[in-house]
């Protein structure tokens, strides 16, 4: 969905996305709900709005959105639009909602992004949520806008703390700001989530997805190791500035210079690090960078809610990754 339409969509042509979970599961015998995706081309009021038009979500929205939203809807979206026409990263608020589930709508600009539909899908996984809605509105200025009806899912994780005589974490989950902390309500995964959306907002897709996918990795523990792929690869340089200054020096017509270089280039080439040999140290030892990125996060962790957020960080680094704080 996100390659097929919502990566490519732009005022001129634009897909609005509705989606729904079943209540009920496929059989007694799989613990599984139904998903159905409707895709649409947008029909937008006013296709091309200029000046004030804008701004006005009565212009710039999709007929069909505007025939199903209800004033509160109308008036949530059209403060977010505001926001994103005003700066250039992701705007994201949440409000709750009567059943006791939250809504979380993030807005952006068009082509600012991608993959990143599917990756916040991945996201509230991570944090044992479920959503019983989604919904992809697009705007003829630019704007896109992401609507999630988020829960708490009943077979939720529990992690240290959180059950009686319950002492340890899933061996799938990520013990640095992870899924669901101890006793963690449905506002602190949302307020978490919301954090972390504009991570993914960043970077949506690394090879280090799948990891995250599974558990296996957090969200800021999948753009670390992300991070440090990249950093490893501007300083381990497979010949260096040094090479090309021999090559400058050493006479291009000498046989017995140009064999000693050929000898040194091949030797530099097999025994230095590649991106890819890089890349698949990290992912075999995913757990090293977790153990890396407890220390990074011990270091530079920074939090307005030092009596509450830090703690809770600090306890889970100590009781699962052994660090001293």
């Amino acid at each position: 969905i996100d390659a097929e339409y919502l990566d490519i969509s732009v005022p001129e042509k634009a897909y609005r996305v509705e989606s729904y979970r079943s209540r009920g599961k496929v059989s007694k015998s799989l613990d599984a709900s139904l998903r159905t995706y409707f895709v649409n081309t947008c029909d937008f009021v006013n296709p091309a709005p200029e000046g004030d038009a804008a701004a006005d979500i009565a212009q710039v929205s999709d007929r069909t959105f505007l025939a199903k939203a209800t004033p509160h809807v109308l008036d949530l979206y059209s403060g977010v639009i505001a926001k994103v026409l005003a700066r250039t990263g992701p705007v994201i608020v949440s409000d709750e909602l009567p059943s006791g589930g939250y809504r979380l709508v993030i807005g952006y600009r068009q082509r600012s992004t991608q993959g990143f539909y599917a990756a916040m899908s991945d996201l509230y996984h991570y944090y044992s949520m479920y959503s019983s809605r989604k919904y992809v509105e697009q705007f003829s200025n630019g704007v896109t806008i992401i609507s999630l009806y988020l829960d708490l899912a009943k077979h939720a994780k529990k992690l240290a703390g959180s059950g009686s005589g319950s002492s340890a974490t899933s061996s799938n989950a990520s013990p640095v700001l992870s899924a669901t902390a101890p006793q963690a309500t449905i506002e602190e995964c949302v307020a978490q989530i919301k954090k972390e959306a504009s991570l993914l907002f960043c970077i949506p897709n690394t090879p280090f997805q799948t990891l995250f996918k599974t558990g296996e990795l957090s969200v800021q523990e999948a753009v670390y190791a992300f991070a440090g792929w990249i950093f490893a690869q501007h300083f381990l340089n497979r010949l260096g500035s040094e090479y090309a200054t021999l090559a400058e020096i050493l006479d291009p017509t000498d046989a017995t210079d140009i064999e000693v270089l050929a000898k040194l280039k091949k030797r530099l080439r097999q025994e230095t690090f590649t991106r890819e040999l890089v890349l698949d140290i990290l992912l075999r030892h995913h757990e090293l960078v977790k153990d890396l990125y407890a220390h990074f996060a011990h270091v530079h962790y920074v939090s307005s809610d030092a009596g509450s957020a830090v703690t809770k960080v600090a306890d889970r680094l100590k009781a699962d990754l052994h660090v001293s704080l």
